[in-house]
């Protein structure tokens, strides 16, 4: 399972990010504090897209609905395939599948002691550090650069070399861009944004989304700084003159300071646009939700086949093992029923209700295991459920011409009969 979700959060991903990216894209880069939001969703996206399309079949029970049916007056069949990438990837991969998970824990614990020693040193920074007469903000030999620290009790440390070389209104000027930090809560976000980067470290969408989440983070404070000093102009000034003397900030600290090329990129925008809101545009933000939520559904019902070739549907005339294997000018196919049982009830029950069966297809095409996943609450009707599904005849899923297991939900939806 653990390598299912690693491997389809690659290619997951990418979606992720070009859905991210067509919102950001229709949203001005004036408005950061709403961009970057939007790339913090697509962060969270790319842990819980790949996770809830592995483990949840909403997707595919939804597909139910639109499916053909089967219908006899009294009851209807609806019949989806549920797909298994693990079979699959095992297939393809059978050597190297026992060791992604050892290689993913052993990659994540070198991630974490990394973050936990940038940690350690931070701490240790504020603990050296000596108040300075602003509220909150604390003087450091430590630092280069000024940073944000502290989840719970924040706190500004600022470069000693810093306070004694600036003019008070520059040394204001990168004040209220930390405090920005703090009241945008940007410590707990900036934690959050590095340990994703750590459980995802092999995969290049958490860093392209990181990338344009911190510019859009900075930008944001930009605009809340100039919104308290109300002096673009000359913040624009103090950000070229650091551009010309940076050091890296400590890894899990916000700060005013990133890279020199974002340095001059943050300049350049200051200089395009005039109006800069810093309130939220929850229109978009609950937009890009939505579509990650209907990304999330399309991939629950259509995956795994989009990782290795695109769905072929096929007619089957029987779910004879060897009529699969002949039939493989689609190689690759979810499991499908080839001849529905009929749901059989008590005579003379004239029931109302719906259930659903998930049933287990083994590569020889034969019912390994059948179960109700969601009841009726009827006994009766979901015992003709199973019954049905049970009985029922299918073919086996396919990857690569090669006979898999397979799962299918067999659903039936019962009506009474109307009155003579």
């Amino acid at each position: 399972m653990i390598a299912r979700i690693l491997f389809d959060g690659l290619w997951q991903g990418a979606l992720v990010a070009a859905v991210a990216l067509a919102v950001v894209r229709a949203v001005p880069s004036r408005d950061a504090t709403t961009r970057y939001a939007i790339w913090f969703a697509a962060l969270l996206a790319l842990v819980a897209v790949p996770i809830l399309a592995a483990l949840s079949n909403t997707g595919a029970l939804l597909l139910a609905a639109a499916r053909p049916q089967i219908s006899d007056g009294r009851w209807t069949l609806s019949l989806t395939p549920v797909t298994s990438l693990a079979h699959g990837t095992a297939s393809l991969v059978p050597a190297v599948l026992p060791w992604i998970g050892a290689a993913w824990i052993a990659g994540v614990a070198a991630c974490l002691i990394r973050l936990g020693a940038s940690l350690m040193r931070i701490r240790q920074i504020r603990a050296n550090a000596t108040p300075l007469a602003h509220g909150g903000v604390l003087v450091s030999n430590d630092i280069a650069v000024p940073i944000a620290v502290g989840l719970f009790r924040p706190a500004i440390v600022v470069p000693k070399r810093l306070v004694e070389t600036l003019a008070p209104a520059d040394l204001e000027r990168i004040l209220a861009h930390e405090r920005a930090h703090v009241r945008r809560r940007d410590v707990a976000g900036n934690l959050v944004q590095r340990l994703i980067e750590a459980l995802l470290f092999f995969n290049p969408w958490v860093y392209l989304i990181g990338r344009n989440l911190t510019l859009e983070r900075e930008a944001a404070c930009d605009d809340w700084a100039i919104a308290d000093t109300g002096a673009s102009d000359a913040y624009a000034a103090c950000l070229a003159s650091f551009a010309r003397t940076l050091r890296r900030a400590p890894l899990a600290a916000p700060s005013a300071m990133g890279s020199r090329h974002a340095l001059l990129a943050r300049i350049e925008r200051l200089a395009r646009s005039a109006s800069r809101p810093i309130a939220l545009n929850r229109y978009a933000i609950g937009g890009t939700i939505v579509l990650f939520a209907i990304l999330t559904l399309a991939l629950e019902a259509f995956s795994p086949a989009l990782a290795f070739a695109p769905v072929q549907s096929v007619g089957s005339t029987s779910g004879n093992y060897a009529n699969t294997v002949a039939a493989c000018a689609h190689p690759n196919v979810d499991a499908t029923v080839t001849s529905p049982a009929q749901p059989q009830l008590p005579h003379g029950a004239n029931l109302k209700g719906s259930a659903t069966a998930t049933v287990t297809i083994a590569p020889n095409g034969s019912v390994a295991a059948a179960s109700i996943t969601k009841s009726s609450g009827n006994p009766q009707i979901d015992k003709a459920v199973l019954d049905a599904a049970k009985h029922s005849t299918y073919s086996p899923k396919l990857v690569n011409c090669k006979p898999m297991q397979g799962s299918y939900l067999f659903h039936a939806d019962f009506a009474p009969s109307p009155s003579p």
